[in-house]
C-alpha cells in the first residue's frame, strides 16, 4: 500500500498502528475495541503514520509533553502507563531534532527524573503548574498528552472505572482548547476512555462501552474525556501507543537508534516499580502495566522494534539497488 507522490509503504506503520491495539497480545475484546476506535477516527489511518510525519515536519520546534495519572487514596505516586511512554517518545524526538519538555504531576516529578536517567534523556522534566504554564513566553508548536486524564463536559476527570478524580492529577484540558484555537498541533493517546484526545471518540466509545455513561460521583456527564486532539492514538496501553509513534518515527528517519530496546522496557517498568508508581488496574506496584505482564509489555516492544528494523532493512536495499 503506497501513499500517493510520497511513495512511502505504508504496510509497516498498519503493522505498528495493530501491534499497539494488542493484536495477538491481548484479550481479543480489549483488542477489538481499540481497532474500532482507531477505525472511527477522522484521520486516514494508519493513525502512526500520521502522528510521525507531523512530528517529522516539526523538526527543531519546541514539544511539550503531558503525562500523570494521580489518584491520592488509588496511587499516590501515579500510574505506570503514561510515564514510561512519555520519557521513551521523548528520547525519539531529542535524537530526530525536536525540542521537547515534560510536564509530570507534581506527585511523579521524583519518578519521572528517575526514568529519564533510565533512558539518558537530556529533555527538561518539569512539575506541571498552569500558572507557569500560562505565563510561557514560548509557546509550543505540538503538545502531546499521554494518559493525561480529560474532563468530561462536566469539568470532572475520572478514573476508567466511574471515581472522580478530585484532587491528586492537574487538569491540561484548558490548555488543550487554547492550543487548539491558536492552531497548535495537538496529539493525545489514551486507551480507556477517559485521556485527552477521546472527545473525538465519544459517540463511538459511548456505542461500544455504554457504561461509561454513567460514574459514581453523580456529576451526570460519564467518564469519557470530552476534549479532543487534532490527532490521537487510541492502544491497549498508552505506553504502547508512544512506542508505536517513535517505532514510526524511527521508519520514517530511516534510524534504528529512535527505537525502544525491550530490554529498555524492562529496567523502565522495574524503575516505575521501585519508585511506587502502579499498575492502574492492580492498583500497586510490580511487573506489569494496565492490568497486563511486564513479559507482554516487553514482547510487544520488541515487536514494534521488527516492524521498524524490517521496513529500514527494505528502504536501504532499495536504495542500494536504485
Amino acid at each position: 500500500m503506497k501513499s500517493g507522490p510520497l511513495d512511502i509503504e505504508l504496510a509497516p506503520f498498519e503493522q505498528i498502528d495493530r501491534t499497539v491495539a494488542g493484536i495477538g497480545f491481548v484479550d481479543r475484546r480489549l483488542s477489538d475495541y481499540i481497532q474500532r476506535l482507531q477505525a472511527a477516527l477522522p484521520e486516514r489511518p494508519p493513525l502512526s503514520y500520521q502522528i510521525g510525519e507531523r512530528l517529522k515536519r516539526s523538526k527543531g520546534k519546541q514539544v511539550f509533553l503531558f503525562t500523570g495519572f494521580v489518584v491520592p487514596e488509588l496511587y499516590p505516586q501515579g500510574e505506570n502507563d503514561g510515564p514510561l511512554g512519555t520519557i521513551a517518545l521523548s528520547r525519539t524526538l531529542e535524537r530526530i531534532g525536536l525540542l521537547p519538555t515534560i510536564w509530570v504531576d507534581p506527585q511523579l516529578l521524583d519518578s519521572a527524573m528517575w526514568l529519564g536517567a533510565e533512558l539518558g534523556i537530556e529533555a527538561p522534566i518539569r512539575a506541571i503548574d498552569l500558572d507557569e504554564l500560562g505565563r510561557c513566553a514560548h509557546q509550543p508548536a505540538v503538545a502531546i498528552a499521554i494518559e493525561k486524564p480529560g474532563q468530561n463536559d462536566k469539568n470532572t476527570m475520572h478514573t476508567f472505572d466511574g471515581t472522580a478524580i478530585a484532587s491528586g492529577s492537574v487538569p491540561v484540558d484548558c490548555l488543550f482548547h487554547e492550543w487548539a484555537e491558536a492552531e497548535i498541533l495537538t496529539i493525545g493517546i489514551g486507551d480507556r476512555g477517559n485521556e485527552i484526545g477521546f472527545g473525538l471518540l465519544r459517540d463511538e466509545v459511548a456505542r461500544l462501552r455504554p457504561e461509561t455513561a454513567s460514574c459514581r460521583c453523580g456529576c451526570g456527564g460519564g467518564v469519557v474525556s470530552s476534549t479532543s486532539t487534532q490527532l490521537f492514538l487510541p492502544a491497549a496501553v498508552s505506553n504502547w501507543g508512544a512506542y508505536g509513534i517513535a517505532a514510526a518515527l524511527a521508519i520514517l528517519a530511516n534510524d534504528k537508534a529512535l527505537l525502544l530496546d525491550p530490554t529498555e522496557e524492562a529496567r523502565l517498568l522495574q524503575v516505575a516499580a521501585v519508585r511506587g508508581c502502579v499498575d492502574g488496574v492492580q492498583r500497586r506496584s510490580g511487573f506489569g502495566v494496565d492490568g497486563i505482564s511486564g513479559r507482554i509489555s516487553v514482547a510487544v516492544v520488541g515487536e514494534l522494534q521488527q516492524i521498524a528494523k524490517r521496513a529500514i532493512r527494505t528502504s536501504d536495499d532499495k536504495s542500494a539497488c536504485a
